[in-house]
């Protein structure tokens, strides 16, 4: 939407239409890693390493 009209607008428009994302809510955090000693995997990686489960 932003490629279409500056940020404001786009920014307006999204809290106008319910879809406002809390900046915050981007941040990446390193929380996954520091409690369970391993890196965070996408659902892509999750579900291909466990799709027999689901056979």
């Amino acid at each position: 939407m932003a490629a279409m009209m500056r940020a404001e607008v786009a920014d307006s428009v999204l809290d106008l239409m319910g879809g406002d994302v809390n900046d915050a809510l981007l941040t990446v955090h390193d929380t996954v890693a520091r409690v369970t000693g391993s890196p965070a995997r996408t659902y892509r990686r999750w579900a291909e390493e466990n799709a027999d489960a689901f056979r």
